[in-house]
């Protein structure tokens, strides 16, 4: 039987068909991230969202106790406060059409810097995102900015919240396992400020409290990319990924929460999420495949849920929890991408390997991936 061969691979530098060996890992190459440029202090924050939702005498001083409760100095948002609070949903998804491309941008330029990849080598584009939508969307617009070839394999993971980051990775473990030629460029874009709701019931007020705006991005490439001899040593390169895990409780599906509204996309999160937590997490991470972790990368949802992994886990504060802690201290909890800065830390403090990172959102699902050597 003939085979007709797919021309467009060359394009982009792909190998042919027969070109491909039979084994290939998923090798980390680099990171970046990039923040808006409004810069709130937890302090700022509690003053103007009071004063927007007209906070006043009891819910005035429960703001002010989640505030304090947060865990959170400093956050980023790309939109003001004042700006956001009254608009439509299709208002808001207008703002994010013109100001989520640019912080993708940035932050993936500082992925691609780190891993000694150019843009025009790219073989596959992984976008996450859950606070936007529009088509054609941010992948496009990706496309564009960062001259990536027109025939670049486009994929969009939208709407998982929290652990999106860690669906990305796995894309693209899967894509760079899957071929050995394949360089993957992964790209976290949240901007969680333009859903501020004026809404003074609780669970919103813990989004208010926790949420902020920021882009991250990683690159992945297959363990055969003849640009790339030695590539771990001489550009960059942080590990293998391993193809991750999954767990979805059932029980917990209404207890966190991510609705579309007339006034912007609500969030329902509960106190059960922690507990359930301490209860699950430990039997999940003695069953994942992969060598047991020295370091672990914890998607900082929030102290709460960094308290119930740091049970959970017998961490004792360690093992790489100050890291989640510090991002959250230092830019608050910026969605799907908050994983892969929590990652970035990590590896400036040359944490060892193996890493496993953890995320946590709507299902409720628990997300896992590892880096090992």
């Amino acid at each position: 039987m003939s085979r007709t061969i797919d021309q467009s691979r060359t394009t982009i530098g792909l190998p042919l068909e027969q070109d491909i060996p039979a084994r290939s890992e998923a090798i980390l190459m680099g990171l970046g991230h990039a923040q808006p440029s409004i810069r709130l202090s937890q302090h700022e924050s509690e003053t103007r969202i009071a004063t927007a939702l007209k906070l006043t005498n009891d819910r005035r001083d429960r703001w002010r106790r989640i505030i304090k409760g947060s865990g959170i100095e400093h956050r980023t948002i790309a939109m003001d406060i004042e700006q956001v609070i009254d608009l439509g949903t299709a208002e808001r998804m207008q703002a994010y059409e013109r100001l989520a491309p640019p912080l993708g941008e940035e932050s993936s330029r500082r992925a691609l810097a780190s891993s000694g990849i150019v843009p025009e080598k790219i073989t596959d584009l992984i976008v996450v995102s859950c606070t936007g939508f529009a088509a054609p969307g941010l992948d496009t617009s990706l496309v564009e900015r960062l001259g990536l070839s027109r025939s670049v394999r486009r994929t969009v993971i939208g709407f998982m919240g929290c652990y999106g980051g860690i669906v990305g990775l796995r894309q693209a473990s899967a894509i760079c396992r899957a071929d050995p030629m394949a360089r993957a460029l992964v790209v976290c874009v949240e901007l969680c400020s333009l859903h501020v709701r004026n809404d003074p019931r609780g669970d919103n007020l813990v989004s208010l409290a926790l949420f902020a705006d920021g882009a991250a991005a990683a690159v992945v490439r297959g363990s055969d990319d003849r640009d790339h001899i030695d590539s771990r040593t001489q550009s960059g390169g942080i590990g293998s990924l391993t193809r991750g895990s999954s767990l979805l409780i059932p029980e917990g599906r209404e207890w966190m929460t991510w609705n579309v509204t007339d006034t912007g996309f609500a969030m329902t999160l509960t106190r059960d999420v922690p507990v359930v937590l301490r209860r699950r997490l430990r039997s999940f991470v003695a069953n994942i495949q992969s060598p047991t972790p020295k370091t672990y990368a914890i998607h900082p949802g929030g102290p709460g849920i960094l308290q119930a992994v740091d049970d959970a886990l017998e961490l004792k504060g360690g093992f790489g929890l100050q890291a989640a802690r510090r991002v959250l201290r230092d830019h608050g909890n910026m969605s799907s991408g908050t994983v892969l800065v929590v990652l970035e830390e990590l590896r400036r403090n040359e944490r060892e390997l193996p890493i496993t990172l953890l995320a946590f959102g709507p299902g409720l699902t628990v997300e896992e991936i590892s880096l090992i050597a």
